[in-house]
This record gives C-alpha cells, sequence and structure tokens, in this order.
C-alpha cells in the first residue's frame, strides 16, 4: 500500500510539474492534481505508522512517539526549505521539484524496505 501511496503521490505532482513548466499552470491544475498527493499520504501515512508500530510491539509507545517526532520535524524543514525557494514570481515549480524529490526518496526508501523484506524471507528459509 505504501509503494501504491508514493507512485500515486509522485504521478500528481509530475503531472502538475509538466503542467506547470509547459506554462499550463492555474489554481485548479495545482490543487486540482494535489488531490493525487491527498490520496498517496492517505494510503502511506497510515501503513508506515503501522509498519513502525509493528516491528518490535513492546515498544510500541517508543516507536510512535519517534515516527511522530520525526514527521513533525521533517515536515517543519521542509516547509522552511520551501519557504526559503519560493519567490514572488517564481511560480509553483520550485514547490513541485521539492515535494516530488520527496516522493522519490519515499519510493526508494520503500523499494529498499521491500527488498530487505525479500532477503529475510529468503533466509529464514534457507
Amino acid at each position: 500500500m505504501i509503494t501504491y501511496g508514493t507512485v500515486t503521490c509522485a504521478f500528481g505532482l509530475f503531472i502538475s510539474l509538466l503542467l506547470s513548466l509547459g506554462g499550463l499552470e492555474s489554481k485548479w491544475t495545482f490543487f486540482g492534481l494535489m488531490t493525487f498527493v491527498g490520496l498517496g499520504n492517505g494510503l502511506v501515512i497510515p501503513n508506515a505508522t503501522a509498519g513502525a508500530l509493528s516491528v518490535r510491539p513492546h515498544l510500541a509507545g517508543t516507536a510512535s512517539g519517534l515516527s511522530g517526532a520525526l514527521m513533525l520535524a521533517g515536515g517543519a524543514g521542509l516547509s522552511a526549505w520551501a519557504g526559503t525557494l519560493l519567490s514572488p514570481g517564481a511560480g509553483a515549480w520550485p514547490l513541485l521539484v521539492l515535494m516530488l524529490g520527496t516522493c522519490v526518496m519515499g519510493i526508494v526508501a520503500i523499494g529498499l524496505v521491500v527488498i530487505r523484506e525479500r532477503r529475510l524471507e529468503q533466509l529464514a528459509q534457507n
């Protein structure tokens, strides 16, 4: 589900970025395509939280606090960075590039998790 969510998010951001760079940006295209980001986040966040809490159930409270703190700190840092990138007249493309970059990093991260899980399953079978 996390993979589907990150790909959905990246799809919407990529199309929005293409429209923005093509000169077809408007409030309708920007916010309309953000629905893909919302849908993707709706698939990613609950499943990632459940995954973080299920690794070691006796440490669920610690995992919950740490994952929440990382989400808030990451969001704050990225918001500050976006604020420095955006300037009057720049358009939405700097924000879209930043969002798409973080989404691609999410795809890479979940890909690494899937690879690791498959390797652990193979080791358990041997």
